[in-house]
């Protein structure tokens, strides 16, 4: 029944009890491999790696072995873009009822409709240490055939809020040794990236289908969380789109000031355990 199970990790109780022994049932091999300490989880989600990109990440980790805490910390900006919709990511609620109460008004939680989810704001953030950096709203390129934002829309952003300044000022702090900006290196990246580099920016390219050597996407999700706690009313706000995508990024900003400036240095430093993780699975999967 264990070979079964872990040479097939899709295959259904009642499948290992056909192929194994049909004159059980599946409650007895549900048992049966419980005693084993092997039970059914729901597969966690990351995005979609292959031999070639393994490969490639375990490359960049091997080569990124000897960085220390420190020189994470120092020498590198970590950035990169959030869409926050209203309703997005909304958390579960939790609420004390009785049994017979499931259905009671107080112990619903109303959902927005489907249309009304839709609404989102892009906001573009980094930081560096325990500096939170910029964090500013991205709007739609009005160049675009399409109408949405592009690279060109976060040029704008950087140019407009000068973050070439901002560069030459820690660069001028740290001194001595190089420092990176570490971005996504999706192709709609490109032109914001060529800008970069003619304006002297240095940047460290992470493998692709990487999120867990840019520990920015973590931030992401504490903040949301925030969003959710403080901001319960955005979930259902109604109103015109413009109102709601500028309530949504005063409301997103808000919490990304209420970051503790220690959760940054912490991400940070976890590059070093982030790259071990990837070199003990081969470039595979990781926790983080």
């Amino acid at each position: 029944m264990l070979k079964v199970a872990l040479h097939e990790r899709t295959i259904s109780y009642e499948e290992i009890a056909e192929k194994v022994a049909p004159q059980v049932t599946g409650h007895t091999v549900r048992r049966r491999l419980a005693e084993k300490h092997l039970h059914k989880w729901i597969a966690k989600e990351r995005e979609h790696l292959d031999e070639e990109i393994a490969e490639k990440r375990l490359e960049w980790a091997l080569a990124h072995r000897d960085w220390t805490r420190e020189m994470w910390r120092k020498r590198a900006i970590w950035g990169d873009e959030v869409t926050v919709e209203r309703g997005g990511g909304k958390g579960k609620k939790w609420i004390f009822r009785y049994p017979k109460e499931k259905w009671h008004k107080d112990c619903i939680e109303p959902t927005a409709k489907v249309g009304e989810r839709k609404v989102s704001q892009m906001m573009t953030g980094c930081f560096h240490g325990q500096k939170y950096g910029l964090f500013l709203p991205v709007f739609p390129d009005p160049n675009s055939a399409g109408g949405g934002v592009t690279a060109r829309s976060i040029i704008h952003v950087y140019a407009q809020y000068d973050f070439l300044g901002i560069w030459k000022e820690m660069k001028e702090e740290i001194g001595e040794g190089e420092i990176f900006l570490i971005i996504d290196n999706a192709r709609t990246q490109l032109p914001f990236m060529r800008w970069l580099r003619s304006n002297g920016v240095t940047l460290k390219e992470i493998p692709p289908y990487s999120p867990d050597l840019n520990p920015i996407e973590h931030i992401w999700s504490l903040m949301k969380a925030k969003l959710n706690k403080y901001y319960p009313e955005l979930y259902l706000m109604k109103g015109p789109k413009d109102e709601i995508r500028k309530a949504i990024e005063e409301a997103v900003t808000f919490c990304w000031e209420l970051l503790n400036p220690k959760v940054f240095d912490s991400l940070a430093e976890s590059m070093v355990h982030r790259i071990e993780a990837i070199i003990e699975a081969d470039g595979w999967y990781t926790k983080y």
